[in-house]
């Protein structure tokens, strides 16, 4: 089922003075940077072995990270976890009544991305990765 973190996301309002705080909290450059302008975001990687930092902006006023930052501020916008098997993952998720987002339902395949719910996890957004 779970096997550890894969990495977490932290929402920040001006993406080139984070990176630079966290070039000098970490003692190294981002590893890469990129936009995505169809979710309206630009990211910055720091990679740590198999597990990274993903600070992520938004471009515009619309889109998921201007919505958070709005809402909420800066800060961690999602852990995502690293799973063996998401569909028996999201099995035994559903099984124990887990609230999910962007489940296909029993028996479909997953098409995009998969998140537990934070109204389960005490506000936290977590997403399931299997690689």
């Amino acid at each position: 089922m779970f096997k550890g973190v894969d990495h977490v996301v932290i929402a920040v309002k001006d993406l080139d003075a984070a990176v630079g705080r966290y070039e000098t909290i970490y003692g190294t450059a981002a590893s890469e940077r990129n936009e995505v302008p169809a979710a309206g975001m630009k990211m910055a990687f720091f990679r740590f072995g198999d597990s990274y930092i993903e600070l992520v902006s938004n471009l515009g006023d619309q889109g998921p990270i201007a919505k958070r930052l709005a809402d909420l501020g800066e800060g961690v916008h999602l852990v995502a976890m690293k799973v063996d098997d998401l569909d028996k993952t999201l099995a035994e998720l559903r099984d124990k009544g887990i609230r999910l987002v962007g489940d296909p339902g029993p028996g479909n395949p997953v098409k995009g991305q998969v998140f537990i719910h934070p109204s389960v996890t005490g506000g936290v957004l977590t997403q399931l990765v299997q690689r």
